[in-house]
């Protein structure tokens, strides 16, 4: 039986997930809220932003001193349990230039690094330097690897630069990122020391466009010995612009059951079919907060609740916050079909992706309790997302 390939990190079993200690941050590096990409499909912009930014919105070092204090908070997380650290910005992570700092600080204090980049930044000393300090690297991909010659290129080339969001030539960008991932696998990012994990995952939002593709990049990802992290689109920050790309549940459960099917064919260990990942399940609500440049503290990037600063009071003081005491309770609390399912009660399944329920409650005017215990809508087991 073949394992399907996770990427490089800690490895947790379910008693510690469900532990609710905190065992991973997310942390946003300081850069300016303007990224190398716009893709429909980001979470992290807001619809209006780019017609509303200021000459000084782009100033990067409004706080010189930020990463000093990052480093300071991250100590602190780590007295509590912190084992590892997700790094992103609140775009584009690369293009703030304190990377490298942030990287060597978390490596010297033993925590696993994973790293979601783009990767468009990426030079060789770049990734040279990543390598040597053991980082995981999530990059981006939204359609398979396709040759020149292939009749799917024109197609692939066109879908890769929709959700870019770039303006240029096709081919251009979609060569420029597939030779980015080639130089990866080049550089070894796909091998571990564990042979059923790899440094290398490529991130994949699933949506209208690129939905019929899904299957082939999820098989090159298991023959490359690639983390795939095909994840439901979100109508969430910039993707409100384009809510045409969204999905119903019933084409998620014929993708979802297509890749299924096939990796049973092949061998490889058998998965539940269920939003939001592709063969795997979210439990970081478990055991996760993200941490922003200014002390700011969320649950996870799905769900833009702030919990609290840690400016301002202990990250103590935070983890008793009765919002994310709700989020790491759902097993008492959550409502809707959710509550009865058997993937839930047997713990193979946390509720789904709770941001995709907190969006979608959220946008349709419920309050705050209500979209952080709902069900996930985006499953197509759900009808009832709420008791009442």
């Amino acid at each position: 039986m073949k394992k399907i390939v996770k990427l490089a990190g800690i490895d947790l079993s379910k008693e510690e997930m469900y532990s609710k200690k905190l065992l991973r941050a997310g942390i946003k590096l300081n850069t300016p809220p303007v990224c190398n990409w716009a893709c429909p499909y980001c979470y992290a912009s807001s619809p209006e932003l780019q017609k509303n930014l200021k000459e000084e919105d782009y100033i990067r070092y409004k706080d010189a001193n930020w990463h000093l204090k990052m480093f300071k908070w991250v100590k602190e997380l780590k007295k509590v349990g912190l084992k590892a650290i997700t790094i992103n910005g609140m775009f584009e992570p690369l293009t703030s230039p304190k990377l490298k700092e942030v990287i060597n600080f978390v490596y010297e204090e033993n925590l696993a690094i994973t790293l979601v980049t783009n990767g468009v930044l990426l030079t060789d000393e770049l990734i040279e330097f990543l390598k040597s300090k053991k980082v995981s690297i999530l990059t981006k991909l939204n359609v398979p690897i396709v040759e020149k010659d292939s009749p799917l290129y024109n197609d692939v080339i066109e879908i890769q630069k929709q959700m870019t969001g770039l303006k240029g030539n096709a081919e251009k960008i979609y060569e420029d990122q597939k030779n980015m991932i080639k130089k990866l696998i080049a550089y070894g990012f796909n091998k571990c020391e564990n042979p059923d994990t790899s440094y290398l995952g490529i991130e994949t939002v699933i949506c209208k466009l690129n939905i019929n593709y899904i299957p082939e990049l999820i098989r090159q990802c298991r023959e490359l010995n690639i983390y795939s992290h095909a994840e439901v689109i979100k109508l969430q920050g910039y993707a409100k612009n384009f809510e045409e790309y969204q999905l119903t549940d019933l084409e998620l459960k014929k993708l979802f059951e297509e890749v299924q099917e096939r990796d049973i064919k092949e061998g490889y260990e058998f998965w539940e079919a269920k939003p939001p990942y592709i063969g795997g399940t979210c439990y970081q609500n478990l055991m996760r907060i993200d941490l922003h440049d200014n002390g700011d503290i969320y649950p996870c990037p799905g769900i833009d609740l702030k919990l609290g600063n840690l400016e301002e009071e202990s990250i103590l003081s935070i983890l008793n916050n009765k919002n994310l005491q709700v989020i790491r309770q759902l097993e008492d609390l959550i409502e809707g079909d959710c509550k009865t399912c058997e993937q839930f009660k047997n713990r193979s399944c946390y509720g789904g992706c709770r941001g995709t329920v907190f969006q979608t409650l959220k946008n349709k005017g419920y309050g705050t309790y209500e979209a952080l215990v709902g069900s996930d809508p985006s499953c197509w087991r759900v009808k009832k997302i709420l008791d009442k």
